[in-house]
C-alpha cells in the first residue's frame, strides 16, 4: 500500500475524516491523540499490533478501502465512501467478466437503498439487481434525508446480475456495471396534485417537470442534488477502474446537440435533451459501448429522465 494511505498521528485530511467516522469519533479531519488512542484500542480488539498506525491490515479490519475513499472524496459527493451491503450469494451471478458498459437506472419505487437491496434478496424472479444503489429523498416531501446520496454496493463489480430485461444483446448483462438511483419515477398529474404510479401523493417540491415530454411522460420524481453528485463521483471511479469511456453513449448524444465550450457554463438546450435519452437500436444491440441509460435499450422504460441537473452533470464528465 502506498505511503499516502498509511495514516498516523499528525496527519489530516479526507481519509482521516473517514477513519474517524468509522471509529465513531468526532470528525475534525485531524489525527490527534484521541484518534490515535481509538485506533490503538481498535487494533488490539481485532488482534492487530496496537501501534496507532493505520496500514493495510487496519483498513481491512475497518472494512474500508483507502483507494476508493480517495477516489470518492476527490469529487464533491453526498457520500463519504461506498458502503458494502451485499446481496446473499445466489441472488447474483458469481462469475467474473470484463466490463464494457455502465448502465444507469432509477428504481421507480423506494427512496431507501437498503430496502431496495433487501427486496431483491426476496425476489422470486431470479438473480435480479444492480451493483450499486444511490439513496434519495421520499416523494412525499417528508423530512428524511439520511439516505440521500448514500451509495451502497450489492455485489462486486466483476460479478453480474440481470438488470436490463429483454434486450438484443445478452452480453450486456454480463459485461456491464449497473447503478440504480432511488426515485419514485414517472408521476401522474390530477388537477393540481401529483401521484406516483402506486397512487401515493407527491410533494410539489419533489416534482421534475420536463419542457418536452420524455417517452410520453412530462412529470417525474426529481433526482436530488446529492444523488447527482454521488452518481458523478461513482461514474468517475468506475470509469477509471474499468477503463469505460464515459464520453460514448448518452454523453456523446448530449454533446452533439449542446454547444460545448472549453469551460462549460451549464447552459443546455433542454428542448432537445429528451431525444438523447430515447431508445436507440444500436445501443440495444450492444454496438454502443460506454455510458447508457435503461431507456436507451428498452422502448418500454423511462429511466433515467432528462432532468436539467442530470444533463448538466453528464455534460461535465
Amino acid at each position: 500500500m502506498q505511503s499516502k494511505y498509511v495514516l498516523k498521528k499528525g496527519h489530516s485530511g479526507d481519509l482521516v475524516e473517514a477513519l474517524q467516522e468509522a471509529l465513531g469519533l468526532r470528525v475534525d479531519g485531524v489525527f490527534g491523540p484521541m484518534t490515535a488512542n481509538k485506533v490503538k484500542s481498535f487494533q488490539i480488539d481485532n488482534g492487530l499490533k496496537g501501534d496507532s498506525v493505520v496500514g493495510p491490515m487496519t483498513w481491512k479490519k475497518l472494512g474500508l478501502s483507502p483507494h476508493e475513499l480517495e477516489a470518492d472524496t476527490d469529487v464533491t459527493t453526498g457520500a463519504t465512501w461506498i458502503e458494502q451491503y451485499p446481496l446473499p450469494e445466489g441472488e447474483y451471478v458469481k462469475q467474473e467478466t470484463a466490463k464494457e458498459w455502465i448502465f444507469i437506472h432509477h428504481t421507480a419505487g423506494r427512496h431507501n437503498p437498503y430496502k431496495v437491496i433487501d427486496q431483491w434478496g426476496r425476489d422470486q424472479r431470479g438473480r435480479i439487481g444492480t451493483h450499486y444503489v444511490i439513496g434519495g429523498l421520499p416523494a412525499s416531501g417528508k423530512d428524511e434525508s439520511k439516505y440521500d446520496g448514500r451509495i451502497l454496493q450489492a455485489f462486486k463489480d466483476e460479478y453480474w446480475g440481470y438488470h436490463l430485461g429483454k434486450t438484443k444483446s445478452g452480453k450486456m448483462h454480463r459485461g456491464s456495471i449497473s447503478i440504480e438511483v432511488c426515485s419514485a419515477g414517472r408521476l401522474d398529474r390530477v388537477g393540481d396534485k401529483y401521484y406516483t404510479w402506486y397512487k401515493s401523493e407527491v410533494d410539489p417540491s419533489q416534482v421534475c417537470t420536463l419542457e418536452i415530454p420524455y417517452k410520453g411522460r412530462q412529470y417525474f420524481h426529481r433526482y436530488s442534488e446529492k444523488q447527482i453528485e454521488s452518481l458523478k463521483a461513482l461514474l468517475i471511479l468506475l470509469s477509471e477502474k474499468h477503463g469505460i469511456n464515459l464520453q460514448i453513449g448518452v454523453v456523446s448524444n448530449l454533446k452533439e446537440i449542446n454547444e460545448i465550450k472549453p469551460n462549460y457554463a451549464g447552459n443546455i438546450e433542454s428542448k432537445n435533451s429528451s431525444t438523447c435519452f430515447e431508445f436507440d437500436d444500436n445501443a440495444c444491440s450492444g454496438k454502443i459501448k460506454g455510458l447508457l441509460t435503461h431507456g436507451q435499450v428498452r422502448k418500454d422504460k423511462d429511466d433515467m429522465q432528462p432532468q436539467d441537473e442530470l444533463v448538466r452533470m453528464l455534460l461535465s464528465l
